[in-house]
C-alpha cells in the first residue's frame, strides 16, 4: 500500500546532472547527486553507462566530483573534484593549494588512477579540451582580498573583522557573496601536467571558453564595457592563442551566453538577451568569427525562448544552453523553453523555423551530443521524474530511451499526482496557460476526515518567481507534498512568463501588480468556475516575484484563508540599494528610482496596503538572500505584528535566495514542514494530522 509523501522524503531524492556523451556516442558520463542524511551534505559522483543501458558503474570515488568532460579521442575524462562539506585550510600552504576548492583532475576512460592537474588557490571551473587533446582550458579567479589580515585570521586561530572599501556599484552576488575583489580569467594547462598558463587578464571576468576546431583560437564571454559594474552583461570575444590578439564580436548591447564554433571554424553561435530593459526573451544568434558586427538573429518570431527558464525546486540556475552545430554547419541544436516545456530544437543556421528534436511534456535541463550528432544524452524531469538520464537519436522520429530510474524505490512507496493542463482568459482577453494538481487519494484517512467533507478540495494558488520564468512539466516536490496532504495546487504562467513570445514576457515591465495580478486571479477563478476546487478553502504561496505577488494579493483581496510568502519583495523603494542587483529591478523593470518616483514605487509596493491584510501570513526568508534581502520580509513581519495580525516569520541562517532548490538539506526540509503545517493549521483538508506533529518534526529537522 502506498503512503503519503512527507517533507523528509526530500532527503531520498537523487538526481542526474550534466550528462556528457562520449565522442563516439557509445557511453555517457553523468553526475549523480544525492543527500547524505547523516551529515546533511550533498554528495556528487560521476557514473558512466553504455547507451544501451546494460553497463553502468560509478566512475569516481570522491564525494563531490562534477563536470565530466570527455577528451576528443574518448580515452580520458576530465572532471572537477571538491570537498563535499565545508573545509577550512589550516595554514597558508593549504590555502594556496586550494584544498577547499574545486580542482581539475583527469582519469583514464577505461579505469585507473585519477591525476590532479591544478592546485589553484580559488579553485577552477569550466574545463574544455583542446581539439588535439593536449591541453585543457579553464576559468579561475585571481586577485587579492580587500583585507588580507582578516581573511587569513582563521589560519592562526584568530578572529579579525574585515574592513571593506568599495567603489563599484555591483559588488555582491547572491549565493556567492562579495565579488569585487577577484576576477575570473582563462588558463590552459597541459594534460601531461606542468604549470598553467594564464591567457587573459584585466579588471573584468572571462568565462565559457570554447576552442576553435583547429585549436588556434578560443571564443569566450567577457564584459569589458564601461557599464560592467552597473549593468553587467557579456560579449563574445575571440582570442588568437599564438598571438594573444583579441577580437570582440558583439556590440556591448547584449548579454551573451556560451559560444559554439561551427565545424569549419568560420562562425560562432550563441544565445543572447538585451543588456538593458530585459524583455524575457533569449535569442539564438550567429556571427562570423573574424568579423565584428556581423551578428545575425536566427529566432526573430519564434515563441520559445532559447534558455531553460522552467522553474522547479530540484535545481538552481543552469546557465546558458550549450550549443551544438550539425556536422555540415546547417543547423544549431539548443534547449528552448515554450509553453511549460524545455525541449531540444534544431535551428537552421541561415535562419528559418526551428524544429523540435526532443518533444514531450517535460523539462530537458541538460544535454550533450556525440561527435557526429547522431545521439543525444539528456537529463530530463517531468511531473513524476525529479531528474533521470535518457538517450535519443537525432534522426526524425527518434525515440527517447530511459537509462536510469534513480528514485524508483521512493516512488514505489508514495503516490504522485499528475498535473492537468488548462487554459483560461486573462486580462485584455489574453490566453493564459495553467495547471492543476488534484490531491492524491489518502491511503489511511483520519477518522475525522469525513466530517463536513466538501466534494471539492481546498486549493493552494502557487505563483512563480522571475517574473520572467515559467512553470511547466517538471517535478515539483512542494506541489506534490501539498497534493499528498489533501490540497489541489493551481499554478499558472501569467503575462511576464517566458515561453510565449517576446511581447508576452515583456508585458510585465513597469506593471508589477497590474495586469499580471489580473491574470493570476483569473486562473484561480477559472479553476473555481469549473468546479475543481472549494472557493471557501483557498491559500496562496510564492517566492521572489511570487512572494511579491503573494503579498500583493493578500493586500488586495480577502479570499485566501492563509498565505506563505518566501524570499519576498515588499517595498520597491527600500529594496533599492540593499541587494545584489536591485537597481535593475527598480529602474529597468519598474521605470523608477526612489528620489524621483517614490509615489509610483510605493503605489506598487505591497507594504503600502499592509493595513488591509487580514490573511494569516507565514514569512520564510534566508538571512543571506542578496537578491531579495531579508529586510523585505522583516518589514512585512514588523508591520503586521504592530497591527495585531496573525503573522509568523521563519529565518534560515546562512542560506541564499536559492534555499528551496540548493540550500542546506535540513533547512529545505524544515521549510517544507512549515509550508504544509501552516496551511493545515488554517485550511481544513480531508487529510488531518495531529496538532503539533509537523511543527515538532520540523524543529528537529527529521
Amino acid at each position: 500500500m502506498s503512503r503519503r509523501l512527507e517533507p523528509q522524503d526530500l532527503y531520498a531524492i537523487k538526481l542526474v546532472e550534466d550528462p556528457q556523451i562520449a565522442p563516439d556516442g557509445e557511453r555517457i558520463a553523468y553526475v549523480k547527486a544525492e543527500i547524505d542524511r547523516q551529515t546533511y551534505d550533498y554528495h556528487r559522483s560521476i557514473w558512466v553507462i553504455t547507451v544501451d543501458g546494460t553497463q553502468g558503474r560509478r566512475y569516481t570515488a570522491g564525494d563531490n566530483d562534477t563536470t565530466p568532460r570527455w577528451s576528443p579521442d574518448g580515452r580520458s575524462l576530465a572532471f572537477l573534484r571538491a570537498p563535499a562539506g565545508e573545509v577550512k585550510p589550516k595554514n597558508e600552504d593549504e590555502r594556496d593549494r586550494g584544498i577547499a576548492k574545486a580542482q581539475l583532475w583527469v582519469l583514464p576512460a577505461d579505469g585507473g588512477e585519477a591525476r590532479q592537474l591544478t592546485r589553484a588557490r580559488e579553485g577552477v571551473g569550466e574545463p574544455e579540451w583542446s581539439p588535439d587533446g593536449a591541453f585543457i582550458v579553464y576559468s579561475a579567479e585571481v586577485g587579492e582580498p580587500d583585507d588580507p589580515e582578516a581573511e587569513d585570521a582563521s589560519l592562526h586561530d584568530r578572529r579579525v573583522p574585515a574592513v571593506r572599501t568599495i567603489d563599484r556599484l555591483w559588488n555582491r552576488f547572491d549565493g556567492k557573496g562579495w565579488i569585487y575583489e577577484r576576477r575570473s580569467h582563462l588558463f590552459r594547462i597541459a594534460v601531461g601536467g606542468g604549470e598553467p598558463e594564464q591567457l587573459t587578464d584585466g579588471d573584468w571576468d572571462d568565462g565559457s571558453p570554447a576552442f576553435s576546431p583547429d585549436g588556434r583560437q578560443i571564443a569566450f564571454t567577457s564584459d569589458r564595457s564601461e557599464e560592467r559594474w552597473s549593468w553587467p552583461a557579456n560579449d563574445i570575444w575571440v582570442l588568437d592563442v599564438p598571438t594573444k590578439r583579441l577580437t570582440r564580436l558583439t556590440d556591448e548591447t547584449v548579454y551573451a551566453g556560451s559560444p559554439a564554433w561551427s565545424p569549419d571554424g568560420r562562425r560562432l553561435a550563441f544565445t543572447a538577451s538585451p543588456r538593458r530593459h530585459e524583455d524575457g526573451y533569449t535569442d539564438l544568434m550567429v556571427a562570423q568569427a573574424d568579423r565584428p558586427g556581423s551578428v545575425r538573429r536566427l529566432t526573430e518570431n519564434f515563441s520559445p525562448t532559447f534558455a531553460d527558464t522552467c522553474i522547479d525546486d530540484q535545481r538552481a540556475f543552469h546557465g546558458s544552453p550549450h550549443l551544438y552545430w550539425s556536422p555540415d554547419g546547417a543547423r544549431v541544436y539548443s534547449q528552448a523553453a515554450g509553453r511549460g516545456a524545455t525541449l531540444i530544437y534544431a535551428a537552421p543556421s541561415g535562419g528559418g523555423i526551428p524544429r523540435a528534436v526532443v518533444e514531450g511534456q517535460c523539462r530537458v535541463y541538460g544535454f550533450s551530443m556525440d561527435r557526429e550528432r547522431r545521439r543525444m544524452a539528456l537529463a530530463i524531469s517531468d511531473p513524476s521524474t525529479p531528474g533521470d538520464l535518457f538517450v535519443q537519436g537525432t534522426a526524425e522520429g527518434g525515440q527517447t530511451a530511459r537509462l536510469t530510474d534513480l528514485n524508483d524505490e521512493l516512488f514505489r512507496q508514495v503516490e504522485l499526482a499528475r498535473p492537468e493542463e488548462f487554459s483560461f482568459t486573462g486580462a485584455e482577453g489574453w490566453d493564459i496557460q495553467g495547471w492543476i494538481i488534484q490531491p492524491s487519494p489518502h491511503p489511511n484517512p483520519h477518522p475525522q476526515a469525513g466530517e463536513g467533507k466538501s466534494e471539492r478540495p481546498p486549493a493552494i494558488l502557487e505563483i512563480h518567481g522571475g517574473p520572467m520564468a515559467m512553470y511547466g512539466w517538471s517535478f515539483f516536490f512542494e506541489f506534490q507534498l501539498l497534493a499528498s496532504h489533501g490540497y489541489a495546487v493551481v499554478y499558472t504562467n501569467p503575462r511576464g512568463s517566458t515561453g510565449y513570445g517576446r511581447d508576452f514576457s515583456a508585458a510585465v515591465s513597469h506593471d508589477w501588480g497590474g495586469k499580471d495580478f489580473e491574470d493570476i486571479m483569473a486562473g484561480l477563478d477559472a479553476a473555481v468556475a469549473r468546479g475543481w476546487i472549494d472557493p471557501q478553502r483557498l491559500g496562496v504561496a510564492g517566492g521572489s516575484y511570487g512572494g511579491y505577488m503573494t503579498n500583493w494579493a493578500i493586500g488586495h483581496t480577502d479570499r485566501f484563508k492563509a498565505a506563505v510568502t518566501m524570499r519576498c519583495v515588499s517595498n520597491l523603494a527600500s529594496i533599492f540599494g540593499t541587494g545584489d542587483l536591485d537597481w535593475i529591478l527598480t529602474i529597468d523593470m519598474m521605470d523608477g528610482v526612489p528620489w524621483k518616483n517614490l509615489d509610483w514605487l510605493m503605489d506598487r509596493s505591497p507594504i503600502t496596503y499592509v493595513e488591509k491584510i487580514t490573511t494569516p501570513l507565514l514569512i520564510l526568508h534566508s538571512d543571506r538572500d542578496l537578491r531579495c534581502p531579508i529586510s523585505e520580509g522583516e518589514q512585512m513581519f514588523t508591520a503586521l505584528k504592530l497591527l495585531g495580525r496573525e503573522v509568523r516569520m521563519v529565518r534560515f541562517e546562512g542560506q541564499s535566495h536559492d534555499l528551496s532548490r540548493s540550500g542546506h538539506p535540513r533547512s529545505r526540509v524544515i521549510r517544507l514542514r512549515h509550508i504544509v503545517g501552516w496551511f493545515i493549521s488554517h485550511i481544513r483538508t480531508e487529510v488531518i494530522r495531529p496538532k503539533g506533529e509537523l511543527a515538532r518534526a520540523g524543529a528537529a529537522g527529521e
